[in-house]
């Protein structure tokens, strides 16, 4: 874990109020994995008061560089979407677990929804370099909210897409493609992120054709790093009272689906 100050690279609003901003910051980048985070501030000032969380949404190992996926929510994202080339950030990680792929992995999938689709271009990324199939599922509400669906669609094999209008793709679940895919498709992994819904679906797929999977979850934090405790989500197996919470910022924030609540 580094603390740093940073410079960016670029910012683009890829639609209204969703951004990518890229990051120069080597030192984080070299230990960096996906489905960790770094906590961001952009602010001298004492309001906002926090860091920020993000997942790495894309890592440039060669260029010592990454990028994060965000929506413009409150005051400390209002001031991150005017940042430009060269202006300066606090940068506190790699933060969290991360996904780490065995050397027996030969096929996953990922499943999102919306915003939810932040950490996954990352892992696609990786596990494209590490020659593991990847096949994507992306849901949102409408086709201008399926961000970074023609990268995730360069890198994997195949890719379903719903839309709650039907304005691209199917309607409906995606995670009823992923079950007619799983009929005659092994599942090494899967990793979902950015619904209860796709997380408790994917939960019973589970159940039913054993392939391992991991939920990666959102929350707000302070601190990201275990201190604070204000990121707790419910262990679903709990051996004593102490065991009943887990911390997304340092057990998480990937866990097995069938260990946390959401």
């Amino acid at each position: 874990m580094y603390q740093v100050d940073a410079k960016v690279i670029n910012q683009t609003e890829v639609i209204e109020n969703h951004f990518i901003l890229k990051i120069f910051a080597p030192e984080i980048v070299k230990k960096a994995i996906p489905g960790q985070f770094v906590m961001l501030s952009a602010w001298s000032q004492r309001d906002p008061l926090l860091r920020r969380p993000f997942t790495f949404n894309r890592i440039f190992c060669k260029e010592g560089s990454f990028e994060l996926l965000y929506k413009k929510v409150g005051k400390g994202t209002e001031i991150m979407s005017n940042l430009k080339t060269s202006d300066q950030v606090s940068l506190l990680g790699p933060l969290g677990n991360g996904i780490k792929f065995t050397q027996n992995m030969k096929r996953i999938a990922i499943v999102s929804r919306g915003i939810g689709v932040a950490p996954m271009l990352a892992i696609v990324d990786s596990a494209k370099e590490k020659g593991i199939e990847v096949y994507a599922y992306l849901s949102a509400a409408t086709e201008n909210l399926l961000l970074r669906k023609e990268e995730i669609k360069e890198k994997a094999k195949l890719i379903y897409i719903t839309t709650d209008d039907a304005s691209l793709g199917a309607g409906g679940k995606v995670t009823d493609f992923l079950a007619q895919t799983l009929i005659d498709t092994k599942m090494d992994a899967v990793y979902t992120c950015g619904s209860k819904r796709l997380k408790n679906h994917i939960e019973s797929l589970k159940e039913t054709y054993g392939f391992k999977a991991w939920v990666i979850l959102e929350e707000h934090m302070a601190c990201g790093i275990g201190a604070c405790k204000g990121c707790i989500c419910r262990a679903k197996k709990a051996n004593n009272h102490q065991d009943r919470y887990l911390l997304v910022c340092k057990d998480g924030p990937v866990f097995p689906v069938d260990e946390v609540e959401v």
